[in-house]
């Protein structure tokens, strides 16, 4: 900021400018670099965008995105995106699945990690040989995609419509059939799809009480729970309890050096 003359943001004030940069970089060796700020004034917008145009040649990158946060939540994205240099994606390639990654569609945080997660929720859906799968939260398809592959009819629900887009193109570039929804999995109908196996995998938080309702009431044969707050996992049990036994628990740690971890449960209804 010396060199460049950008103000940091104070989260108390809500005032300056630079608030986060956010750096991902993938196994095949693609780096995307994601800078957000507040919205700049109009005569300084040009001002930003130089800058941000010098930092990129000093780069070694992949993709620089300038993301655009209006409000005043202190959240390390933006709505409004903007490419400096590159694509305006990356690409990893896990297990053989090759997926796009942009910078406001979740995918998995830590790449080293990931396929032993996607091997553990594959060899937990697939104990059932299920005909038709559903995935909420599906992201990008990083569950989706691998499980087409074996599965007859594969559905995913996400409600971040770039996530979806992102899903579409992965499943073309990896030459099998998904049908993905853009619709929020609290409201959407997805009980009329009665499929054998559920895979669960929600934002920290957990599950809606109206999806556990959901749950209960569609009573699927088998649910991989893919959680990553145990607490909210361990909650939600007490609801889902009754009707559904823990067959198998597999915990993946996919963020080394903090107290949390992903855990992988399989769900076989009672």
């Amino acid at each position: 900021t010396k060199t460049a003359g950008l103000t940091f943001f104070d989260r108390k004030a809500y005032t300056g400018l630079l608030r986060y940069a956010v750096i991902r970089a993938t196994l095949i060796g693609e780096s995307l670099v994601t800078i957000v700020t507040s919205a700049p004034l109009p005569e300084a917008e040009e001002a930003v965008k130089t800058q941000l145009e010098n930092l990129a040649k000093h780069l070694n990158c992949t993709s620089l995105i300038w993301a655009i946060n209006h409000t005043n939540t202190d959240v390390s994205s933006g709505d409004e995106l903007r490419t400096i240099s590159g694509p305006g994606f990356i690409k990893e390639k896990i297990r053989g699945n090759t997926y796009k990654i942009t910078p406001n569609s979740f995918f998995q945080t830590n790449s080293s990690a990931a396929g032993l997660l996607m091997d553990t929720v594959t060899s937990f859906a697939m104990t059932a040989n299920p005909e038709l799968l559903l995935d909420l939260y599906c992201g990008s398809g990083f569950f989706s995609i691998p499980l087409a592959k074996k599965i007859n009819k594969v559905i995913g629900i996400e409600i971040v419509p770039e996530a979806i887009q992102d899903a579409i193109e992965n499943a073309k570039n990896n030459n099998v059939s998904v049908d993905f929804r853009v619709a929020k999995t609290e409201s959407a109908d997805w009980k009329s799809i009665e499929a054998d196996t559920i895979i669960l995998d929600p934002p920290r938080a957990g599950l809606h009480d109206k999806v556990i309702a959901d749950i209960m009431i569609a009573m699927p044969k088998n649910i991989v729970y893919v959680s990553c707050n145990f607490k909210s996992f361990a909650r939600e049990m007490v609801s889902l309890g009754p009707k559904y036994e823990v067959s198998q628990m597999v915990a993946i740690d996919m963020f080394p050096h903090t107290p949390h971890v992903e855990l992988v449960s399989h769900l076989v209804r009672r």
